[in-house]
């Protein structure tokens, strides 16, 4: 009796150890997927807690900027410029560093192509451009005709135009094309002038025909964006004209996109809110004469083919045409100034595409009523408008612009080059450029608008 219960009590104690057994590995199970939900929540709240560190830094870069920063911005407008933080100082350096994080961040979340910086061409020796040659004094300026605005007090001078380039861009009855857009309506495309240097803190919107080579050189040297032979480039003649106009040799706005994705636009604002933005301007009708003296007095393939065949076939009915500029220049064919304003005035030529950059208005170039500049110079007063933005810069010290050439394009020749222009052209003419005139206190050429 005692064997055959011993044997029950054997037999009935089996399942009580199978379902042991069983208990242990759904604990077992349910321990795992605990700590697997542990480790998903921690994963989650890094990157919760991540997101929320670089909503802080761009709330902080909105609302604060960095610390001990001292830069002139819209709050101190009434205010003479003040000088800023050279790139060696430690204010600098906080700011240099603390944008460079949300930089570094933005880009480590797109991928390591969008990291990648400017890309630098190839440089040979360099050398510097031979002055004095045709090219060079065909490309050159004027401001003699102004010679008593130089005399003025420059910090007075740069408050009047800032006043006045203010005043026109908030009166609602002086009226444009684009005034009323704001700065998210503006395509990057439009932004392309917009050149970056993020070590010194300063945008250049660059305007063709106004110096826009040496101050692109200038830029060239402050950002260290080109180098020759693994060192940068300390003195702006240095650097050679087709390197200048390289289109990878500088960061532009319209550049951000690619690099930052979406939050492209919002850099774009924390830069110029932070940044010191400047632009050199000229006089719109003496830009337009030195525009035509370089791109069709001059033997350029690229705009002969491009806008000089097409000008000469639709406005001088000319059917066949040479195959080169050089062929065209010997043979004497040449596009006449008054020409290239019709094709100006023709309205088929903006529906076709926009004006070129040479002789597009700068207020499309620059959008001086979306973009609160802080200074601007012109061509007129170069050399001290030059000197003056170095000084302010605090970068005076490390280089100097380069000296002007003397053989330009003078204003007293407007008279000359438009005499042949018919006054209705010459007032449709002003109609087009008016903003230009308004926007940067050129007065109004009334003696080329009335017989």
């Amino acid at each position: 009796m005692v064997g055959v219960s011993d044997s029950c009590f054997l037999r009935a104690r089996r399942p009580v150890s199978t379902r042991s057994r069983s208990e242990r590995a759904q604990g077992k199970a349910w321990a795992s997927m605990d700590t697997m939900t542990k480790s998903r929540l921690f994963r989650l709240w890094l990157v919760l807690g991540s997101a929320f560190m670089v909503l802080l830094i761009i709330v902080y870069w909105d609302n604060m900027g960095p610390a001990h920063f001292n830069l002139h911005t819209a709050l101190s407008r009434p205010h003479a410029l003040k000088p800023f933080p050279s790139p060696n100082s430690a204010s600098g350096d906080v700011f240099t560093s603390s944008l460079e994080i949300l930089e570094s961040f933005v880009r480590e979340k797109q991928g390591p192509l969008l990291s990648k910086r400017v890309e630098q061409p190839s440089l040979p020796a360099s050398s510097k451009p031979v002055l004095g040659n045709l090219e060079e004094s065909v490309r050159g300026y004027d401001w003699s005709s102004h010679a008593a605005q130089q005399s003025a007090d420059p910090d007075a001078r740069q408050a009047e135009r800032r006043s006045v380039l203010r005043g026109f861009c908030a009166n609602d009855s002086f009226v444009f094309p684009t005034k009323e857009r704001s700065f998210d309506d503006i395509p990057n495309y439009e932004l392309n002038h917009l050149i970056v240097d993020d070590r010194h803190g300063v945008i250049y919107c660059y305007v063709p025909k106004v110096a826009c080579t040496n101050w692109k050189r200038v830029m060239i040297v402050l950002s260290q964006s080109l180098s020759d032979q693994g060192t940068p480039y300390r003195d702006p003649l240095d650097i050679p004209r087709e390197y200048v106009h390289n289109s990878s040799t500088h960061l532009t706005f319209n550049k951000f996109w690619r690099r930052y994705g979406k939050f492209s636009r919002h850099l774009m604002k924390i830069k110029l809110k932070k940044y010191t933005k400047f632009l050199f301007v000229r006089d719109p009708f003496v830009r337009l004469i030195s525009a035509f003296r370089s791109k069709f007095e001059l033997e350029n393939e690229e705009f002969y083919q491009k806008f000089a065949v097409p000008m000469l076939k639709r406005y001088s009915n000319h059917t066949s045409l040479p195959a080169s500029v050089s062929e065209a220049f010997s043979a004497g064919l040449r596009l006449s100034f008054a020409t290239f304003i019709q094709y100006l005035l023709d309205p088929h030529t903006e529906q076709l595409a926009p004006f070129n950059e040479h002789w597009r208005q700068v207020h499309r170039l620059c959008h001086p009523c979306q973009i609160d500049y802080d200074f601007v110079g012109k061509l007129e007063t170069l050399d001290q408008d030059a000197a003056q933005l170095l000084r302010l810069l605090k970068v005076d010290k490390l280089l100097q612009f380069p000296p002007s050439y003397r053989n330009r394009t003078a204003s007293s020749w407007e008279e000359g080059w438009f005499a042949k222009i018919p006054l209705a052209w010459r007032q449709q003419l002003y109609k087009l450029y008016e903003a230009d005139f308004v926007l940067f206190g050129y007065p109004k050429p009334e003696n080329l608008l009335r017989d």
